[in-house]
Formats: C-alpha cells, sequence, structure tokens
C-alpha cells in the first residue's frame, strides 16, 4: 500500500505540472495530455523508473479511461449530430457517416494490403484503429479558435463524435465475435443498447417528477451522485453480459447528455472531476505502462509505422476535400489535419486488442507512440492552415447579455461581451491581469453560473466575460483573453 501511495503522489505532480508546461512553457502548443503521457514515459519504466504501476494504480487508471468515455458521452450533442440544416436539407448525422466510410474505405485498403504482406495479422482492428479521431483534441482547439459555433466547426465536431461513436461500436462488435466465436456475443451488445433506452425512458420519466429536485442542495449533490450511480450501473452491467465496459460507460453519458442542458452546472462538476483527478491518472499510466524496450527495431516495422503514420493523416484529408467542400481548399485541408489527431480511443483499442491476442504488443506500444506525434502535429497544422479565416459570429441568442441603461454610462462606454480562449489567461488571477483602466468587469458567465468578478476570481477558458468600457479598451481586451 506504501508503493501504492507513493506512486499516486508522483501521478498527482505530473498532473499538476503538465497544464502549466503546456500553458506556460510551450504557450499551448503541446495538450496537457500529450504531456502527461510523455511525462508517464519519463517517470516510467522507459525511462527513469521513478515509479511503478501497481495494481491500485492500475484499478484507478481504468476507472479513469471508464471516466473518460463517459465524458464522451457526455460531449455528444444531439440536436448538432440530428439537426436538419436549411442549406442541404440533409441533417449532419448523414453527411457524418458518409465521411466516416470514406475514411474506412481508405483505412481498411491500406489495412488489408499490409495483411496481405505479412505485417499484420487482423486487418479489421487496424481498420478501425486507424479510422478514430480524437474529440478531446478537436473540441478544445475548435473553442480556442473561436470555430466551434461556426458552421465548419460544428461539422467538424459531428464528423469526430460519429467517428467515435461508430469506432467504440464496432470494436466492441468485433470483440464480442472474437472471443465467442459467434454472433451470440454480438446481441449482447444489442442487449446492452435495449438496456440504454430502458434506462434513459425510466430516468426521463423521473427527471419530469419534482420529488428529486427538493433535496437536491450542496451537501447532497443528488445529480453527481446520480451520474456515479448510473456509470457504475452500465459498468456493472456490461462487464455481467461480458461486453466491454467503456461502451457501457459511453451509454452512460450519453443519457446524461440527452438529459442535462449543455454547459450546466452539472456537466461542470463531471468535467472537473475528470479532467482535474481522474483522467490525469489514466493517461500518466499510460505513458508509465508504455515500453519501448517492447517496439521492435527491424526496419519493417518502422516502414509500417511511417505507412499507418500517413495513413492517420490520408484518410482525414482525402475525405475533407470532397466533404467539406462548400469551404475554402485551405480550409478544408486545416480541417483535415484536425481530424488526423487520434488518442483516447487508438489507446483502448491497442489495449484491448492485445488482450484478446489481436495485436502484438511491439504493435500496440507503435500506435500508441503514432497517437502522440498525430497530437503533436494536428492541431499546430490546424492553426496555421486557418489563418487568415475569420469564423462567423455566433447567433446574438447564444451569448447571454445585460441590459443596462446605456444613457447613464460615461460617453462613448459600450457594453461588451468577450470569451476567454487563449490558454496564457488560463486560471489566471484577475489582479494578475494588466488590463486598462477606462474598463469594468460585470459579470462572470461559467455555464449555468454568473460569478462577481474581483481581484481574486481566477478567470478560466471558455469563460465569457461581460464588461463595460470605451470600445478601444475592450477591444484590447478582446486580443488578450481571446489570443
Amino acid at each position: 500500500m506504501a508503493a501504492t501511495y507513493h506512486s499516486l503522489f508522483l501521478v498527482t505532480i505530473v498532473a499538476l505540472l503538465s497544464p502549466w508546461l503546456s500553458s506556460r512553457i510551450l504557450r499551448g502548443l503541446v495538450p496537457a495530455v500529450v504531456i502527461e503521457i510523455l511525462m508517464g514515459i519519463l517517470i516510467g519504466k522507459s525511462g527513469f523508473h521513478f515509479v511503478q504501476s501497481t495494481k491500485y494504480v492500475n484499478f484507478m487508471a481504468e476507472f479513469g479511461f471508464s471516466y473518460l468515455m463517459f465524458l464522451s458521452g457526455l460531449e455528444l450533442d444531439f440536436d448538432l449530430i440530428f439537426e436538419r440544416k436549411n442549406t442541404t436539407g440533409k441533417p449532419p448525422w448523414v453527411l457524418g457517416i458518409a465521411f466516416f466510410a470514406a475514411t474506412s474505405v481508405i483505412s481498411f485498403l491500406v489495412a488489408w494490403i499490409l495483411f496481405y504482406i505479412g505485417w499484420v495479422q487482423h486487418p479489421f482492428v487496424v481498420g478501425l484503429v486507424l479510422s478514430t479521431t480524437s474529440t478531446g483534441i478537436l473540441l478544445p482547439a475548435l473553442k480556442e479558435k473561436g470555430w466551434i459555433g461556426d458552421p465548419f466547426g460544428q461539422q467538424l465536431m459531428v464528423f469526430g463524435l460519429l467517428a467515435d461513436m461508430i469506432t467504440l461500436l464496432s470494436i466492441t462488435a468485433f470483440v464480442a465475435f472474437h472471443t465467442t466465436g459467434n454472433a451470440f456475443g454480438i446481441l449482447l451488445v444489442m442487449v446492452l443498447l435495449m438496456f440504454f433506452v430502458v434506462i434513459y425512458r425510466v430516468l426521463r420519466y423521473v427527471a419530469k417528477t419534482s420529488g428529486f429536485a427538493s433535496i437536491e442542495n450542496a451537501t447532497s449533490e443528488m445529480g453527481l451522485r446520480g451520474s456515479f450511480a448510473l456509470i457504475l450501473m452500465f459498468l456493472a452491467f456490461s462487464q455481467t453480459l461480458g461486453t466491454q465496459v467503456i461502451v457501457g460507460a459511453f451509454l452512460a453519458g450519453a443519457i446524461v447528455s440527452l438529459l442535462s442542458k449543455r454547459q450546466s452546472i452539472l456537466t461542470t462538476k463531471l468535467n472537473s472531476i475528470g479532467y482535474g483527478f481522474l483522467l490525469p491518472i489514466f493517461f500518466v499510466n499510460v505513458g508509465m505502462k508504455f515500453s519501448i524496450q517492447a517496439l521492435d527495431y527491424h526496419p519493417v516495422f518502422w516502414l509500417m509505422m511511417m505507412v499507418l503514420l500517413m495513413t492517420m493523416f490520408l484518410n482525414k484529408v482525402l475525405p475533407s476535400l470532397y466533404f467539406l467542400r462548400r469551404f475554402p481548399v485551405q480550409q478544408r485541408l486545416a480541417g483535415g489535419m484536425l481530424l488526423s489527431s487520434r488518442l483516447s480511443l487508438i489507446i483502448a483499442a491497442s489495449q484491448i486488442a492485445v488482450q484478446i491476442g489481436a495485436l502484438s504488443s511491439a504493435t500496440a506500444n507503435g500506435l500508441i507512440l503514432l497517437a502522440i506525434v498525430t497530437c503533436l502535429v494536428s492541431p499546430l497544422l490546424f492553426s496555421r492552415m486557418i489563418r487568415g479565416f475569420v469564423p462567423s459570429e455566433l447567433p446574438l441568442q447564444s451569448i447571454p447579455e445585460i441590459k443596462l441603461d446605456t444613457h447613464t454610462l460615461p460617453d462613448g462606454w459600450v457594453v461588451g461581451t468577450v470569451e476567454v480562449r487563449s490558454r496564457l489567461v488560463d486560471s489566471t488571477p484577475m489582479r494578475s491581469l494588466r488590463l486598462p483602466q477606462d474598463v469594468l468587469f460585470v459579470s462572470i458567465i461559467r455555464g449555468d453560473e454568473r460569478i462577481i468578478p474581483r481581484g481574486h476570481t481566477i478567470l478560466e477558458q471558455f469563460d465569457v466575460v461581460q464588461v463595460l468600457g470605451h470600445p478601444d479598451s475592450i477591444r484590447r481586451i478582446r486580443r488578450q483573453l481571446e489570443g
């Protein structure tokens, strides 16, 4: 047990330093989760071997990964996926499925070629791995650059969400069929989906009653407790069925997404628990367990890795050129580059494939290495290629406003709304900002919260700030906070 606390202490130190290194030292160029994996490699068995992954740390990392899948389900915006666009007359999910199909065709073509020349044993697994997209990289990148409310950013989010959802269900079906050898395992996945529908309908009925709302308070935290009960119920039921528990966690997150409001206080708390504690343990543990020695140093192995890396970019860029054709070519290329980032699902698929014998340990570690490379390269290429394009403004009704009598303001003063997008300002006290004198912060909107700004108030990325001041001063603040 002492070794466990020692390991957890070092893991939490890495988790504490990673966001600081990402925002302050590397200027946001490298995502914090990538730094967590790299620092995990540094302190783990492939580095200085300062810490070992004990069974308790492994358990917390596995639960952290299940929680990551829960948050992936929580990020599903069903209104966005099933919305019917007036310009095309088709809902975005139709275009998203077509995009995923094109990605899969390229991925499976490469996988079968590698199979026929004897480089891989299970082309279906490799094809699914190549078809994934990391919404954990996609969402922050779009928000930071202001594209999340633009039709271009919304379409990219649909592509990423559907890729994650379809790939996850496909991997689960393959594992079920591979382990049982018949279609019975796939029927168990269908049972899990039916369980999802039943629980959703029951909870939607319960949510319409006022019995639970009357006892919701700061000490009971009924919403938070209910969410964790829901996660564990799906994990336990998935384990009982013999299916992958991460699918159960994903479906639990989808239920919370359907029942709760976007950016509500509950979802903010759930995200804080995950990104603040559980997820760093998982990502650091991935680095700690990463084995450089397990990599195959034969030239053929590295040639295969190069082919897989090129496929990871081509299978997203080429479909983007066609399915995003209503946007300029450079913008389409930028979107394809950002969709090329892989992380959580490729790690999940690799670990599951090793457990069932579908991938070798060397190939699995090589795929994790490629995922890290894509997370380093994709956001950088997207940022460079998207320069010169300006996202359309969000609809006025989507930005909360404060109504004031402008006649009572000093001459020339106006009311402005600024969103905190720059990572350099994230987690910074307001007293540390060099703000103009002729400006006044009125409120900070964070999810459903309304915060009165004071000197000790900490700004967080994606906060919406209401300000009063001269237009020139507000423009200076916008440059500072939006980056």
